[in-house]
């Protein structure tokens, strides 16, 4: 591994500053996207004919290995850059660390964390500093039934939650933000108000919903915009017989 020097004997081309992505389940570990910091850094990435990413600058990548973004962005490890022979500097209080290899250095920032639900579009953002981690369709509640305001990701949180009101409802990837109002996946996720008042992510895909509960950490503000209904109407004929 390389040892970072402070001074200036050895000057580094200066290069940008990338926003790190860290998970609840595991907050000191800090995770960057795969090509920026290949880019930066001057990395090279093999890939193997699935497109998949098998080796990084010599390292061997485990599958499995890498996260993803909901956009399919590869997210890195920063221990895999220290194989990598990377080296940091100590993490300042701030939140901004130096990442240096060679020649090449860039600056890692870890930013708060912030979640936006706009009920007039049907949508979720949650962003990392600038960086937009998550943004997928929802479904709301019918009538009006979500609260707007300001709130906070947690207290209650739970990888199956099953609602005490509605039959004992499956209420995956459940993350409580106002009393029995959860954001949490649901099969059915329709681009219209269609449940009882918590927020539903879609479980497929690149499966949002997990994706967000494993962000997410209790705490983090969560604004739910005032706006009227979609003018998008339920096809003829959809069952809105929905739990949560």
């Amino acid at each position: 591994m390389l040892a970072l020097s402070l001074g200036r004997p050895t000057p580094a081309t200066a290069g940008p500053t990338l926003e790190a992505v860290t998970f609840a389940a595991d907050p000191a570990s800090r995770y960057v996207p795969l090509q920026e910091i290949a880019d930066a850094l001057h990395l090279t990435i093999r890939r193997n004919p699935a497109g998949q990413c098998i080796q990084f600058h010599q390292t061997t990548v485990p599958p499995g290995s890498l996260k993803q973004l909901n956009d399919g962005r590869e997210l890195l490890h920063t221990h895999s850059l220290q194989l990598a022979g990377a080296a940091f500097a100590p993490l300042d209080p701030s939140g901004q660390t130096r990442i240096r290899r060679g020649f090449y250095e860039c600056t890692l920032l870890t930013s708060p964390k912030r979640v936006e639900i706009n009920l007039a579009e049907q949508q979720l953002r949650a962003w990392q500093g600038r960086r937009l981690v998550l943004q997928t369709h929802i479904s709301s509640g019918r009538n009006n039934r979500t609260p707007t305001g300001h709130f906070s990701a947690g207290p209650f949180r739970a990888r199956m939650h099953y609602s005490s009101r509605y039959q004992n409802a499956p209420m995956p990837y459940s993350v409580q933000i106002n009393g029995h109002i959860f954001i949490h996946g649901y099969p059915s996720v329709p681009r219209f108000p269609a449940s009882h008042g918590c927020i539903r992510l879609p479980l497929d895909g690149l499966n949002p919903a997990k994706f967000f509960f494993e962000w997410v950490d209790n705490g983090n503000p969560v604004q739910i915009l005032q706006g009227t209904a979609p003018t998008l109407a339920p096809p003829h004929g959809a069952n809105l017989t929905s739990k949560r």
